[in-house]
């Protein structure tokens, strides 16, 4: 044999070795999982429900850090020139891992390049909702309602431009050839009793929050954005059931770490989250109870994942024209 090549071959048994001997000893010290909210929201109340779990699981400590601002671009940057050794991780949505990049002309990291998949944890579904007093109660009758106003477009409220309840809703103009003005706000909580008040005439919001004004009737909610119907919401179709092509109207909670991380620590990590995230108590708790959808995926479904999603938003972006800088 070749001396150069037998050489290349024992430094990659003795590299392989290496990165197996850190996987099966990982973790050694406490890990950080960086969420770019505050404290509160869904992807900071999954994250600590899950930490103790991998407390136990890892037999050392697992750390909450909220990192907040621009659009999880933050608390992005960070996990991204954070050392690859497994110890520092980010749990964050659409908006840190395929959104922003089409939106920003320049990020100060690559969520491409310097992000590891490890797994989408679950997915939120949203849900298409239009005040009490709206003529429409059918995602049918809504669109026939905004065609026959074309002179004065019905409205509807987002979260903030370029976010994910404002471009599944210039994906819903562009599918059903009708014309909405958008009415951005600085977050749900605005939204809501605006929806209440008829104020606006439509939005997009996830689940939980609205579950009780739905069931209480003083609000409606026309459609879920999802392959199933939502488990708070059992009697709203899905956009399909209803006729109508899906918007993807969801978000994903997803766990990445920064580019270089051992491939055997990536699995370890992404192993000990399906297993929480699949038994039956923790799913009950955590999942279920919040019309979630489960993925629980493995490293590589995710890339595909993200993957897909980056050309979906890329298409969103350029339709409703779109830019945060």
């Amino acid at each position: 044999m070749n001396k150069y090549l037998r050489t290349a071959i024992v430094c990659s048994l003795a590299l392989w070795g290496a990165s197996t001997a850190l996987a099966q000893s990982y973790p050694i010290k406490p890990v950080r999982i960086v969420v770019p909210y505050s404290a509160g929201g869904p992807v900071d109340a999954l994250m600590r429900a899950m930490a103790p779990l991998l407390s136990e699981d890892w037999k050392h400590p697992v750390f909450i850090e909220n990192k907040t601002g621009a659009n999880e671009i933050i608390g992005a940057d960070y996990v991204a020139k954070s050392p690859a050794d497994g110890y520092t991780l980010l749990a964050a949505t659409e908006a840190a891992l395929t959104m922003s990049q089409h939106l920003y002309r320049k990020l100060p990291y690559d969520p491409e390049r310097d992000l590891v998949p490890i797994s989408r944890l679950v997915t939120l579904p949203m849900a298409f909702i239009v005040p009490k007093s709206s003529p429409a109660n059918t995602m049918k009758e809504f669109v026939a309602l905004a065609a026959a106003n074309k002179d004065k477009p019905l409205t509807y409220g987002s979260t903030g431009a370029g976010g994910i309840t404002h471009l599944p809703m210039a994906m819903f103009e562009h599918n059903e050839r009708i014309k909405l003005l958008h009415v951005p706000y600085k977050g749900a909580a605005n939204v809501v009793p605006d929806i209440i008040a008829g104020n606006i005439d439509a939005a997009v919001l996830a689940v939980p929050p609205i579950e009780q004004h739905v069931k209480a009737g003083t609000m409606k909610a026309l459609a879920i954005s999802a392959s199933s119907r939502a488990k708070l919401l059992p009697g709203v179709p899905t956009f399909e059931e209803a006729g109508l092509k899906d918007i993807k109207a969801s978000f994903i909670i997803g766990l990445v770490a920064p580019r270089g991380t051992p491939a055997q620590v990536v699995e370890k990590i992404a192993a000990s989250t399906r297993r929480i995230l699949l038994s039956a108590d923790f799913r009950a708790k955590h999942v279920d109870a919040y019309s979630y959808i489960m993925s629980a995926s493995t490293p590589a479904e995710f890339k595909d994942y993200l993957d897909k999603d980056r050309r979906l938003q890329s298409e969103r972006v350029k339709i409703s024209g779109a830019a945060l800088d």
